[in-house]
């Protein structure tokens, strides 16, 4: 008797153990839940041109081009008006055109709005990044040249400079780290070909 008493206490025990995990799994499930639906209505709220974008608007043109860069998988818009638009990343209004002499700086988000710049990590240099220039109707290829050796912790009191002359060369920048921030991860790139 004594003997089915120590079995029903371990299997007491053991159903304990079973249920705590599943109700911790389902606290941990339900928080999870409570995210997406966070970033679900964030897509509902955003303006639905962003969503849907046009090449053009009534203030000029609001897509530009097309980024893409193989080794990550990436292909996305570059827009003029906003960062925060699904598959896009930010033409900097001060910083040249594709193609120009001086710098281009592109910005795109690492951890939201798709994240298009979230394996940037991944670069090496001479990879390949290809501007499609929707204006222009051109296509540049730019070599990867330093990645993540130039993080600015100062950009907010020592802002990113585009260059306005000299090579043409692109600078891509998203936060640092990701999701955060506290600093401007840059890679740098330089122009190999126009088409």
């Amino acid at each position: 008797m004594r003997r089915y008493k120590i079995y029903s206490m371990i299997i007491i025990i053991i159903c304990i153990m079973v249920s705590s995990l599943i109700i911790i799994k389902g606290c941990q499930d339900i928080e999870k839940v409570k995210i997406s639906q966070r970033h679900l209505e964030d897509y509902k709220k955003a303006p639905k041109e962003l969503l849907n974008p046009e090449l053009h608007t009534n203030t000029g043109h609001t897509i530009i081009g097309k980024l893409i860069i193989p080794r990550i998988g990436l292909e996305v818009w570059i827009r003029e008006d906003t960062v925060n638009a699904y598959d896009s990343v930010y033409h900097y209004p001060e910083s040249v055109m594709p193609g120009e002499p001086g710098d281009c700086g592109l910005l795109g988000h690492r951890t939201r709005y798709s994240g298009p710049f979230q394996l940037i990590g991944n670069l090496r240099p001479g990879d390949m990044v290809i501007i499609e220039d929707f204006i222009n109707s051109k296509k540049y290829t730019y070599k990867v040249v330093s990645n993540g050796e130039d993080i600015r912790w100062d950009y907010k009191e020592n802002p990113i400079r585009f260059a306005q002359t000299g090579k043409a060369k692109l600078m891509l920048i998203t936060c640092y780290p990701p999701g955060r921030t506290d600093a401007a991860w840059i890679t740098y790139c330089e122009l190999v070909n126009i088409q």
